[in-house]
């Protein structure tokens, strides 16, 4: 679940702990040509609620890659770890994230370190010669 009930943690009192979930990212995150998530993104983070009610996230986002190697084209998977940090207010003043209602959304924050922790290219190996071209065509 990617919305947290800010309202029902100050019940709670619950002020400070951690969370865990896994996230169906959209693929439209990704800018490798043939490359997809192979599973859900885990997000994992402490969090940190403040008398003024902002809420703040430490943590990471991990996810694997599946597709073609960006060199050779081969089957290629990549293992992903990333970081979350973000800073929470109720009202909205430019630079951190705002949350209204009492519940806090956190896809765009989700979304935004999958993006930042996301490779440019994957590979196959590290033994990767990219694509071999055969000379039997040179032959006469």
């Amino acid at each position: 679940m990617m919305r947290i009930d800010i309202r029902k943690l100050n019940a709670q009192k619950k002020y400070t702990g951690s969370m865990e979930f896994e996230y169906s990212a959209p693929e439209t995150l990704i800018d490798i040509p043939f490359v997809k998530f192979d599973s859900p993104v885990n997000v994992r983070f402490d969090y940190e609620l403040y008398e003024d009610d902002s809420f703040e996230i430490r943590g990471t986002v991990s996810f694997r890659l599946v597709g073609q190697c960006s060199r050779c084209l081969k089957d290629a998977t990549a293992e992903v770890e990333g970081e979350i940090d973000a800073y929470f207010q109720p009202f909205k003043n430019g630079e951190d994230y705002s949350y209204f209602g009492g519940v806090v959304d956190l896809t765009q924050a989700v979304n935004e370190a999958i993006m930042a922790s996301m490779p440019f290219t994957i590979s196959c190996g590290e033994d990767c010669n990219g694509i071999e071209f055969s000379s039997e065509t040179d032959k006469e």
